[in-house]
């Protein structure tokens, strides 16, 4: 047998075996120009995810301190509480999957302790800043998110304007959430120089969620301003 020709023999079978079963041989990277089907990519939404958070949490943001001492009466997750301060109940809501009720707050106080990589190179990804916030002199603590990596969900939950059937699973809605909290990073946390905060008095506005029996208040902010 010639050399050559056994090569020449495997594409005719592949080529003929391909032909008889009416595949299309879809070219790697080019799936959805045959399927239809285009990879969800939250980060490219990020500007209009973000106009929805600007547009629904500082208008509908209460008072914190007024909040924590509603909730210290009774309780962050009970009706006449979440009715008064426009919480959003996520086991009752269509907004979002998971349980607790997320409100959107604001206030004023002086941040006491800076936990984050901004002043510690070696302290954990997830900062946080804690703040004695002005009107509330109950036992809760509360804190700020600021990153770099914000797990919270309150910034999407809170939002009336998407729900989690809007996308097709739960990782686009994860995906969501990150965008939104990325850019919260970004063009809010990053540009109030986190290191320069302890002993400051600030002015925020942002998103919590509260469970039972909760002990700590983690806000995520839309904004954050030192006075």
């Amino acid at each position: 047998m010639r050399k050559g020709f056994l090569p020449v023999v495997a594409s005719a079978l592949v080529a003929g075996a391909v032909a008889l079963s009416g595949c299309t041989v879809v070219p790697i990277g080019q799936e959805a120009k045959y399927t239809g089907e285009v990879t969800f990519d939250a980060k490219s939404q990020s500007k209009d995810l973000w106009k929805k958070v600007k547009d629904e949490i500082p208008s509908k943001a209460a008072d914190l301190g007024e909040l924590l001492a509603a909730g210290d009466a009774g309780s962050l997750t009970k009706d006449d509480v979440i009715q008064k301060f426009d919480g959003k109940s996520l086991s009752t809501s269509k907004v979002a999957a998971g349980s607790g009720v997320v409100y959107a707050v604001k206030g004023t106080g002086t941040v006491t302790e800076v936990n984050a990589k901004a002043v510690d190179k070696s302290a954990s990804s997830k900062g946080t800043m804690t703040v004695a916030v002005d009107g509330y002199a109950g036992s809760k603590k509360v804190v700020i998110n600021v990153g770099p990596v914000i797990s919270d969900t309150s910034l999407r939950d809170y939002l009336t304007s998407i729900n989690l059937n809007d996308y097709k699973d739960t990782t686009q809605w994860s995906q969501v959430s990150q965008a939104i909290n990325d850019t919260a990073q970004k063009d809010v946390i990053d540009k109030a120089d986190i290191g320069s905060l302890k002993g400051k008095k600030i002015s925020f506005t942002g998103a919590f969620t509260a469970k039972t029996g909760m002990t700590m208040v983690s806000i995520t902010p839309v904004e954050l301003s030192a006075e």
